[in-house]
């Protein structure tokens, strides 16, 4: 009791050192819950000034043609986002795919086109062609001087090519050592085998022992342990 009056009473003076708190005259009206009422929102109080410190923004003006103003507005209030919002994501995700993605020549064509020349591939050479993989993200890592590891791969690969790329839909747990990779690549039989093969080769490259492997209607899961050693 005697501590929260004196946490209460600090707080106090830190928001408000105008005024003078007497600890006496505080125990006489204030019962021990109204502390712990008082302490946890000055608490929180205090922890959103500290995330305001750390988040830093600057205002730009910027002019916009009236149509594609419009055309961000309708986007915008689709997805339940503010203006500012939806223009800071669009930035965000074209710098980061220039930086991330594109720092090695991309070719962008149709998802059906794409499927169909893999289909096309006979399983016999689909290895050839995964066996690419590694030397791709070693290149693509040395551009952005990226070490050739394992968490550098999930995040810096991996969910790149998942959130700009639209190879499949990514998603991981990693507790501890034990990690678990979850690929969602759609209704494509073909492509599937081919991501599975083409991920399989990378962990394989990292000197990565596989634990579980699976492939079942798209969804393709690696499940394996790892400790990076200095």
């Amino acid at each position: 009791m005697l501590f929260l009056c004196h946490t209460y009473i600090v707080l106090l003076n830190v928001f408000y050192p105008h005024k003078v708190w007497n600890l006496k005259i505080l125990s006489l009206r204030v019962t021990m819950i109204q502390y712990l009422v008082c302490c946890t929102q000055l608490l929180g109080v205090a922890r959103d000034v500290e995330i305001l410190r750390k988040i830093s923004t600057n205002r730009l003006t910027l002019r916009l043609q009236s149509d594609l103003l419009e055309i961000l507005k309708q986007n915008a209030h689709r997805k339940d986002l503010t203006l500012n919002a939806m223009i800071s994501n669009i930035l965000h995700k074209n710098v980061a795919y220039d930086e991330t993605v594109n720092v090695l020549p991309n070719m962008i064509i149709p998802h059906d086109l794409f499927f169909s020349i893999v289909s096309k591939i006979p399983e016999s050479d689909m290895g050839d062609v995964v066996k690419e993989g590694p030397r791709i993200v070693k290149k693509h890592f040395d551009i952005l001087g990226l070490q050739y590891k394992i968490d550098h791969v999930i995040y810096n690969y991996f969910v790149m090519l998942a959130k700009y790329c639209n190879w499949f839909e990514f998603s991981h747990k990693v507790s501890g050592n034990n990690y678990r990779l979850v690929f969602c690549t759609g209704n494509n039989p073909k492509w599937s085998i081919f991501v599975q093969q083409y991920i399989h080769a990378i962990l394989e490259s990292l000197k990565i022992i596989i634990s579980n492997e699976s492939h079942h209607a798209g969804v393709v899961v690696f499940e394996f342990s790892h400790k990076e050693y200095i």
